[in-house]
């Protein structure tokens, strides 16, 4: 972990790297769990969210569409291979709340990493995505709920705008590092409960679980 200032100290930094939104992935989970679990920690970052705030300002929050996760199925079940929804899923899809990620530059260069965690309404599983332009590299790990129980995998999908979605790993235990060139304006990330292995036809097949958009607005 980088010290933002040359001289603080070490859990200081870590909780204003946090709100900076600065940290790799397995630093971020970590700082998490602290303020979880250690409330003198927890009131650092709440302090540092108070110094650093006004500098949001300038910068208006943009929600994510209402139809979004309906677009998100669309495209990962095409018409006519489309499966039917079923009751719970389409309670799932109607309500569900997607991670919009606004990235707000504070220190360039290097950018900061895009971060997002994947969500979906009633779902006890969250997927937490980060991703380094300067590396080319997509972070990601399950940060909660239950593993994909045996003979099923968790099947991550990359859905650029306007494109279809591209199978690029299987989410288990630790964390999924993948390279890829670049995340343009509204790429979405979901996840997909498929057959162990991941799907067999290269579309998705499963219940879609979680998603969000990780490429901006």
């Amino acid at each position: 972990m980088s010290d933002p200032t040359g001289h603080m100290p070490e859990r200081e930094a870590l909780a204003a790297e946090y709100v900076l939104g600065t940290l790799p992935l397995e630093e971020r989970l970590m700082a998490e769990a602290l303020i979880e679990g250690d409330p003198g920690f927890a009131a650092m970052v709440e302090d540092w969210h108070n110094r650093l705030s006004p500098l949001n300002d300038a910068y208006a929050e943009v929600p994510p569409p209402a139809d979004l996760l309906d677009r998100v199925e669309a495209r990962l079940f095409p018409a006519p291979e489309r499966p039917r929804r079923t009751g719970w899923l389409w309670g799932v899809l109607a309500g569900a709340a997607l991670a919009v990620l606004a990235l707000v530059t504070l220190l360039p260069p290097p950018p900061a990493p895009l971060i997002a965690t994947l969500t979906g309404e009633g779902q006890a599983l969250a997927v937490a995505a980060s991703f380094d332009a300067g590396r080319g590299e997509l972070t990601v790990a399950r940060a909660a709920g239950p593993a994909a129980e045996p003979g099923t995998d968790y099947e991550l999908w990359l859905i650029p705008e306007g494109e279809a979605p591209i199978s690029i790993g299987l989410v288990r235990e630790g964390e999924l590092k993948i390279p890829v060139a670049d995340l343009p304006a509204g790429t979405t990330l979901a996840i997909t409960l498929e057959p162990e292995g991941g799907s067999p036809t290269g579309v998705a097949t499963g219940p879609l679980l979680v998603a969000a958009v990780i490429g901006g607005a």
